[in-house]
């Protein structure tokens, strides 16, 4: 071995020793950003919300379904698919490892990539460092400490929803093209490249990423003018295959535009909730705080109204902001002012601003901001030539504010927030709990549910990765079914009390020695849903007041009716509860109509009043119908004002959208509706 070798291996070594302390600090806040983010993961957050599920069915599919590959996620008004394929990765080596697929699974994976950013924001801080020897050495250290305990990064870490790859990918992307512009590295420039056209796959927030990438290039080629000669073959290099790796998606695009503006145009900002611009402007400049109750307010999000940073960590924010805008010429200063408005952007041209959501990434230039404020007093003390003792102090004082804004930000998350009554609505709590607990259920057993439906992507995901066939929904409001006869099997109501006021007043009508089972409460205490179980044995105890046996077709019998008031006024609702009787299951969807006709003696046949409506208001449509069941269907009929007293004829049929009829003649004269005079 030659002389230069040994002497290279002495150098190595020799930086290893002396960087070994910040390596060391720098293992301590990937531990610290890990903890806070996989502490109480099962539970913190709590349940299973909508946009979660949704995009756990969608990576249950891409699991389970063999050629399911999609490129762009067209339910939930759009949604771009790198976080469903994460997803179906992570439910795979769960249930490698004996675990299931489910929330937990999903949250684990955006702690994962949670930590990334904060390893991204690091390696983006110290490639700043190489552009501009002031910035001291702590600069990066501070900065991924800062994203480490930032309340707002650690929220969306533990949500296995999409925008927690935005911090990541603009971190990532920007030190990748800083590194390839001041290195030379081929590698470097490809991989930005690749990192631009993941943003088109990842979030639709993440889209504004390229352009932040174009203006921070246009900067450095501003500013080092000579490089550009020897850079230009890496920047197309990156630009060449940024399009190659997004053309598959930007083909489905032009092949699919509304799909492209679907989600924009769901949620961009236009008046009434939707503030504006300069007022969205405005409110998120004022949410870095402490301005009171200045941040997001949906609990989802925030701890509603909270700042995105506490005191401890908005101070440093602002002295970082102040020397950024004071050298904001220079481009490691310019791309943090860049990211910082740009990432922002999407949340001034849409609704409901400050939306955390919305603006995730934002938190990545906000903790380099944050590690710009912390270290350059420790610069200043260095140049002051200031004595060891005070540069020590200066030191400890930059780490006191991170670890108290870290303590700060932990309590407010795990205690104040995570014990907020709201969040059991906010992430389906309940829903996830019965959806859970009807999936446990025996395939014997019949389930039925409301008002909910079973394509709620809370409940389709709790059935669909055990396998159980789920329930037959209604809207016990409008509707009510059951076997008819006597039960063989015993049968379960599930019923969300919280929403269906009127099911558990109807069942003990129709079910008297009905028990009830499992309940759900939510953190008020107050009831939330309960089963209702039919005995096996038992048969329905309402038959219909004005009995009509009318067989109307497609396997579709009419039993009777029942009025409600019996003699109504003008101007009031007249309740009609029709009683079916499912001979056979229809192969037709149809549309039941209800008319009051006369009055007799003025104008005998014509309209008076009328309601048409697909069957409990169209949450059970004849083609769900079972052969074998006992519908209670109720149509309410609001009655004019002006309508005369008199005896009117009802009549009632089904019809298709073709003029298709049941029954064959037409009509079903069921009885005369006596209307009284005006009080």
């Amino acid at each position: 071995m030659g002389t230069g070798d040994w002497a290279a291996r002495i150098r190595n070594s020799q930086f290893t020793i002396r960087n070994s302390p910040h390596l060391l600090v720098l293992g301590a806040i990937l531990i610290a950003a890990a903890f806070l983010r996989l502490w109480q993961i099962d539970t913190i957050p709590p349940g299973f919300h909508f946009d979660e599920s949704f995009e756990g069915l969608e990576a249950w599919r891409i699991l389970t379904e063999p050629g399911y590959r999609p490129l762009f996620l067209e339910g939930n008004f759009g949604v771009p698919p790198l976080n469903a394929y994460a997803n179906a990765v992570t439910f795979a080596i769960f249930r490698l490892f004996g675990g299931e697929a489910g929330p937990t699974a999903m949250r684990v994976t955006a702690a994962f990539f949670g930590i990334l950013g904060v390893l991204a924001v690091y390696a983006l801080g110290a490639e700043m460092r190489r552009h501009d020897d002031s910035l001291p050495p702590s600069f990066p250290l501070f900065a991924a400490g800062a994203l480490a305990v930032m309340r707002w990064h650690i929220h969306f870490s533990r949500m296995g929803i999409e925008p927690i790859f935005v911090p990541l990918l603009w971190a990532g992307g920007m030190w990748l093209l800083l590194r390839g512009w001041r290195a030379g590295s081929w590698v470097a420039f490809a991989g930005a490249g690749l990192l631009m056209a993941a943003t088109l796959y990842a979030y639709q927030s993440a889209w504004f990423i390229p352009l932040l990438a174009l203006l921070t290039t246009a900067h450095l080629v501003w500013f080092q003018r000579t490089l550009l000669g020897q850079r230009w073959q890496g920047l197309l290099l990156a630009g060449g295959l940024a399009l190659l790796a997004a053309a598959p998606l930007l083909l489905f695009f032009w092949q699919n535009p509304e799909l492209l503006l679907h989600r924009p145009q769901q949620v961009t900002s236009s008046g009434g909730a939707n503030a504006g611009f300069w007022p969205n402007l405005w409110a998120t400049a004022r949410m870095f705080g402490p301005f009171g109750m200045v941040g997001d307010l949906d609990p989802r999000r925030n701890l509603p109204g909270a700042a995105a940073l506490n005191l401890w960590l908005a101070l440093p924010f602002y002295a970082g902001l102040a020397v950024a805008l004071w050298r904001g010429l220079r481009p490691v200063y310019g791309l943090l002012l860049v990211g910082l408005f740009g990432l922002a952007f999407p949340g001034l041209i849409t609704d409901y601003a400050p939306h955390f959501h919305r603006i995730l990434g934002v938190a990545a230039p906000t903790a380099l901001l944050i590690g710009l404020g912390l270290s350059l007093p420790i610069a200043f003390a260095q140049r002051r030539g200031w004595g060891a003792g005070l540069r020590r102090a200066t030191a400890a004082a930059g780490i006191l504010l991170l670890l108290v804004g870290g303590v700060t930000s932990a309590q407010n998350y795990f205690v104040r927030w995570a014990g907020l009554p709201d969040l059991y609505y906010a992430f389906d709590e309940g829903l996830w709990a019965m959806g859970r607990w009807m999936a446990s259920q025996p395939a014997t057993t019949p389930i039925y549910l409301t008002p909910r439906t079973e394509s709620h992507p809370t409940l389709a995901f709790a059935l669909a990765v055990r396998g159980r066939t789920p329930p037959a929904a209604f809207d016990g409001r409008n509707v009510f079914p059951s076997r008819s006869g006597r039960a063989r099997t015993g049968e379960q109501y599930v019923v969300i009390e919280h929403e269906d006021f009127r099911t558990r007043l109807l069942l003990p009508e129709l079910f008297p020695n009905a028990a009830t089972g499992r309940q759900w409460k939510d953190r008020r205490g107050e009831l939330y849903a309960q089963v209702y179980s039919r005995p096996p044995g038992s048969w329905p105890k309402r038959p219909p007041k004005m009995a009509v046996s009318a067989p109307l077709g497609d396997g579709i019998r009419l039993l009777g009716y029942d009025l409600l008031p019996k003699q109504p006024r003008p101007g009031d609702t007249l309740y009609v509860q029709l009683h079916w009787a499912v001979d056979e299951r229809p192969q037709n969807d149809w549309t039941v109509f209800l008319h009051l006709l006369g009055p007799a003696g003025a104008s005998p046949g014509a309209l008076a009043a009328g309601k048409d409506s697909p069957p409990g208001n169209g949450s059970l449509p004849t083609p769900r119908w079972q052969a074998g069941w006992l519908i209670l269907d109720e149509y309410q009929i609001p009655l004019p004002q002006d309508l005369l007293a008199g005896s009117y004829g009802l009549e009632m049929g089904l019809y298709q959208t073709d003029g298709t009829r049941l029954p064959g003649k037409g009509a079903v004269r069921l009885g005369e509706v006596v209307i009284g005079q005006q009080p």
